[in-house]
């Protein structure tokens, strides 16, 4: 990791016009854009954002700064300060990382002010990920900004917009169906073993062989509450390893017919050339369990699983092919579900522009209010003069409002009674209405 110095990076640049929201921009590449092999190039370590933060403030690239980096995407969110142009950023990144700074090129893409605002929020509501929907960007959102908070990185302007953005995504969660249909053969899986036996803690699953495939199946119903795992495996290190890791047990394939009297899931796939669940095994097992429904799924090919075991009562057989429609059929629902996301996510971002430009009178309000309470004491000084003479108070106070009056009155009267040259009478007419709703008073 290499710093960059300021007089590699300060390019000539623009100002944006005075008096005008400093821009919120976003910089980054993903897996839409950009392959693996350059996305591994400009990832940060957890080690490395105190640092890329600090060099993004004190070379006055950012006054506020988010950085989102996964296997999936890298991203750098900026408010105020000089990074509005995309050439800078690109180059800074490259240059944090000590890599060409050419190397982006074609693969990065840039977003400011409202579009910014968006993506975002896309991110944060998984619409934006290699998976529609997929919760764990917003894990991943969340954590960045605790890092960039940490590092004194994030202000007033980012705390808002990743607050807003948590808004956003627990919004969409809960008025659209964007994260509740399967779009894997593994969530898939146990998605029907939660219709078919309702709610699964306390069930028991046999897992047969010991592959990627096999685990994700089990993460899943894992973190759906199941408890109960049991391993068999044509390799005792294997079928070891992974009943370990789900605080299971192994055996050897040999004990399959005892161990599914016990199963209330079993999920198998091995590389098996025959079948390794027979119709005649099931028959007799069914014969002697006391646990109700079994629900089989058969993730191999060929089929570990004799597809005749479908016919057996209480026995509920599922293959590949099946699970494959169900997460076909989820992906047409997510898409559905993410085209109304897109509306909420429009109605936020006007929202939230909306606040961004109000930051803009902040100033102007401010000393509108220190003007006016300048005179205010004047008057209360002078005044205050009269009732300890002893004069009638019902007579200082009506002389102190009519005096209060003209003072702050004054300095717009005489203005409007003269021209102007930043603006025309007209215009400043036009305001005074809107700023006092005179044509309401009138109506």
């Amino acid at each position: 990791m290499q710093s960059c110095s300021a007089s590699a990076t300060i390019l000539h640049l623009n100002r944006r016009p005075a008096g005008t929201v400093a821009a919120i921009f976003c910089f980054g590449l993903s897996h839409h854009t950009a392959p693996i092999a350059i996305r591994e190039k400009v990832t940060f370590s957890p080690e490395g954002f105190a640092a890329a933060y600090h060099d993004l403030l004190e070379l006055g690239l950012a006054r506020e700064a988010l950085i989102v980096s996964t296997c999936n995407r890298t991203e750098i969110y900026a408010h105020g300060g000089q990074g509005y142009h995309r050439q800078v950023l690109q180059d800074w990144l490259c240059r944090f990382h000590d890599v060409d700074p050419r190397l982006l090129d074609g693969y990065g893409y840039y977003s400011n002010d409202a579009e910014a605002v968006r993506h975002l929020f896309r991110v944060a509501c998984g619409l934006d990920s290699m998976i529609i929907g997929e919760p764990q960007i917003l894990g991943q959102v969340k954590d960045a900004y605790q890092a960039a908070a940490d590092s004194g990185a994030a202000g007033p302007v980012l705390n808002r917009l990743l607050h807003w953005s948590f808004r956003v995504a627990k919004r969409v969660r809960s008025e659209t169906a964007i994260g509740s249909a399967p779009v894997s053969v593994a969530y898939a899986a146990v998605s029907l073993a939660r219709q078919l036996l309702g709610n699964l803690e306390g069930k028991s699953v046999l897992l047969i062989g010991a592959g990627d495939t096999i685990e994700l199946v089990a993460t899943h119903l894992r973190e759906h509450g199941v408890g109960r795992f049991t391993v068999a495996n044509r390799t005792a290190e294997r079928g070891e390893q992974l009943a370990e890791k789900f605080t299971g047990n192994a055996h050897a394939l040999e004990a399959i017919p005892e161990l599914l009297r016990d199963a209330d899931v079993v999920v198998s796939c091995t590389a098996s050339l025959l079948p390794i669940v027979t119709l005649e095994t099931i028959s007799a097992v069914m014969r002697q369990r006391v646990r109700g429904e079994l629900m089989l799924v058969d993730l191999a090919v060929p089929r570990d699983i004799a597809p005749e075991i479908d016919e057996v009562a209480q026995c509920h057989l599922y293959t590949l092919d099946d699970l494959n429609n169900i997460a076909q059929a989820g992906m047409r629902a997510r898409r559905e579900a993410a085209a109304a996301a897109e509306l909420i996510i429009a109605d936020e971002v006007g929202e939230f522009q909306q606040w961004r430009e109000s930051l803009d009178v902040v100033p102007a309000i401010r000393r509108l209010r220190d003007h006016v309470e300048e005179r205010r004491q004047e008057e209360v000084r002078r005044f205050m003069h009269y009732l300890d003479q002893g004069q009638n108070p019902h007579a200082v106070l009506d002389a102190f409002s009519k005096a209060l009056m003209n003072k702050v009155l004054h300095d717009p009267i005489a203005t409007l009674r003269q021209p102007c040259q930043e603006a025309t009478n007209e215009s400043l007419v036009a305001a005074l209405d809107i700023l006092f709703r005179l044509s309401d008073a009138e109506g």
